[in-house]
Order: structure tokens, then C-alpha cells, then sequence
């Protein structure tokens, strides 16, 4: 087989794979119930977040769900900042708010262990997770309990960033990639993950799974959970493209902090499933394909299928964007395809030869 032969088999890959994806996203419409009476906890989990817990809990505290029917725990993660008095204030301020103080535990360490110890004490039927970091719309909890319906046990959700900048847009392009790819695949019937920063479930589903002491410990146990409830195959899991359901997280400000966090996303990510795995490598090898041929004096070949490549990628993002009414954010695209290219070469290498995962100050 010829160079030439293997650029057009995978760039013919990478085509297939992106029209599969369509066909997720086109599945991902769901309805909504006309209101629902569920008890919903909100957990978000903090970490030296003084500078960012306002902005958050404010948008929390503010939505149209009736604040008899959720509640708020704040889990101060091991803060040595100010995070602790943050939280006291509003706790004072709003009566559906409590802080609890994460304790070590030798089972489960990290994230996975303050929310673990605030689902807890929660007294939720929903068990709804934030970040410190980010913002919901006033319509959030009610756009997520009106879903449950008595067959769901579990939604993902899309989280865009910030973006005045190009450093900071190519990063949301990347996270509107990534989690379109995740609301594709559920579409479809084979999920393969969610983010953190915008998920619920039923607090007895996550039970039945063992909750996270139970579950195998990884840097990503956001995709731990989701993964552990879709094996039951007893309830359906759905991921919506929608405003009134999109959170807004601050992107990393700097390259630093950038290859920290795809070092413990790549690192997570060696458990996916084979699906995954599959993706993950179609989309490397398109990535440097080009690049070999280009290295043999394939100008043109290569040209062709990069270019091909950067017009699937524009239709997949617009068709995701265009739903969620951030169409703007394409004007980071081409930011966006450089910092791609780059980062899914390299990513093999960060994650194998990149150490322990450094995350909040902590190493895994």
C-alpha cells in the first residue's frame, strides 16, 4: 500500500466517522416533561476557588426552579485560600445552602472524594454537579429535573468557555468538538462520556453503581460514573444541545495549565472504551497522515486532505454551535485547527511520558 492510498483511506475514515456524528447529533433532540416535582441537590465541589465561587454560587442560587425544591452543597475541598469564608457568607444569605468540609480518605482522593461526600449528605432524588469555575443559566436545574422522566438516569450536558480572545476561543472550539463527539455517541445509543462541570443522575442509580468509593479511581471520574451507570443498560441517558441547558466555564490561562488539564483528560481517557479508543485513533491518524505524505513531496495530496478535513470539522461545529446559539465562536476556527493538529500529535506522547497528573495542587 502506498502513502497516497493510506491518506485516502483514512481521510475517507475521517469523513464516515464525521457523518456518523451528524447523525448523533440529529438523535439528541429529547422533550422536555411539563414540570417536574424532583428534589434537586446541586454539588459543586471547591478547591482554592475564592476568586471564582461568587460568580458561581450566584448563578446557582438565582434559578426559575422553586428554591423549596433544591438545594446547594458546597464541598470545600482541602481550600487553604479564602474559599471556606466565600462559602459562610452565603450560607448566611441563602437558606437552600450548606458547606460541608471534605476529609481525607485513604479510598478515594480528589475531586471524586468531596463529591462523593457531598452526595452524601444530599437529599436529592437529582444529584446535580458543577464546577467552581463555571456559570448556569437561571434556567439550568429546571431545564435538567423537567428531563427526568421515569426511564432517565442520566444527563450530560454541553459546557462552552469564555472566549474574547483566541486563546481563549480555540479552547472552547475544542470543548464544543469534544462534547459534541459525547452528545453524538449517546445519540446514537453508545455513549462514551461526559464532563463534570454539567451532569446529573439519580442519587439511586448512583448507589446501585457503588457511588465512587466503589468505582475505580481515575483523574477523570466524571467519565468513571457515567460509564459505571450506562453498564447497568437500565436507563436511558440523554445529552442535550441546548441554551437554556449550557454552562460557561473560565478557559485555562495559560499553556500550563492547558497541557495539565489534556494530560489528566489523555491520562483518563486510557480506559475508554473501545469505541473510544477507535475515534481517538482515525483522528490521530488523520492528523499526521498529511503530514507523512508531505514529508514524501506530497504537496497537493496533503493540502486536499487537510482541507477536507477543516471543512467536515467547520459543518460539525456549526451544526452543534448553530443549536446553541454561540455560531460566533467560529471565529476562532482557524486558531482552533492549529492548536487541533498540534495537540492530537502530541497527546500520545503527554500522556505516556508526561509523569503524574498535577491538578489543583495535588498529583495522581
Amino acid at each position: 500500500m502506498t502513502f497516497q492510498t493510506f491518506l485516502l483511506i483514512v481521510t475517507i475514515l475521517y469523513l464516515f466517522q464525521g457523518g456518523i456524528f451528524l447523525i448523533g447529533l440529529r438523535r439528541t433532540h429529547d422533550k422536555l416533561l411539563d414540570s417536574a416535582n424532583l428534589f434537586v441537590s446541586v454539588i459543586i465541589a471547591a478547591r482554592n476557588e475564592e476568586k471564582n465561587l461568587l460568580e458561581c454560587v450566584e448563578s446557582v442560587a438565582n434559578q426559575t426552579y422553586p428554591i423549596s425544591l433544591y438545594e446547594i452543597i458546597i464541598v470545600n475541598d482541602g481550600s487553604t485560600d479564602n474559599t471556606e469564608t466565600v462559602c459562610n457568607d452565603f450560607v448566611k444569605q441563602y437558606p437552600n445552602i450548606k458547606l460541608i468540609q471534605a476529609e481525607d480518605n485513604a479510598v478515594v482522593y480528589g475531586k471524586a472524594n468531596a463529591l462523593a461526600q457531598g452526595i452524601d449528605v444530599a437529599k436529592g432524588e437529582i444529584i446535580l454537579i458543577t464546577d467552581a469555575d463555571c456559570t448556569v443559566p437561571k434556567t439550568w436545574v429546571e431545564q435538567t429535573a423537567n428531563r427526568y422522566g421515569s426511564d432517565v438516569g442520566l444527563i450530560g450536558g454541553f459546557t462552552l468557555q469564555k472566549s474574547t480572545k483566541p486563546f481563549e476561543g480555540m479552547q472552547s472550539l475544542d470543548w464544543t468538538f469534544i462534547l459534541g463527539m459525547a452528545a453524538a455517541t449517546a445519540g446514537l445509543g453508545h455513549p462514551l462520556g461526559s464532563i463534570g462541570n454539567n451532569l446529573s443522575f439519580r442519587k439511586s442509580v448512583y448507589n446501585e453503581v457503588g457511588g465512587y468509593r466503589k468505582l475505580k479511581f481515575s483523574v477523570t471520574e466524571d467519565y468513571t460514573v457515567v460509564q459505571a451507570i450506562v453498564g447497568l443498560n437500565k436507563w436511558k441517558y440523554l445529552y442535550p444541545i441546548d441554551l437554556k441547558h449550557l454552562v460557561e466555564s473560565k478557559s485555562c490561562p495559560n499553556f500550563k495549565s492547558l497541557i495539565r488539564q489534556k494530560h489528566r483528560w489523555g491520562k483518563g481517557g486510557l480506559d475508554m472504551k473501545p469505541a473510544g479508543l477507535t475515534i481517538m485513533v482515525v483522528g490521530f491518524l488523520m492528523h499526521i497522515s498529511p503530514f507523512i505524505i508531505l514529508v514524501w513531496g506530497g504537496i497537493v495530496q496533503a493540502a486536499a486532505a487537510l482541507m477536507i478535513k477543516f471543512i467536515a470539522d467547520y459543518i460539525f461545529l456549526y451544526r452543534i454551535l448553530d443549536r446553541l446559539d454561540r455560531k460566533d465562536d467560529l471565529r476562532w476556527f482557524t486558531w482552533f485547527e492549529i492548536y487541533f493538529l498540534i495537540y492530537v500529535l502530541l497527546l500520545p506522547f503527554l500522556v505516556f511520558f508526561g509523569g503524574k497528573v498535577k491538578w489543583k495542587g495535588r498529583e495522581y
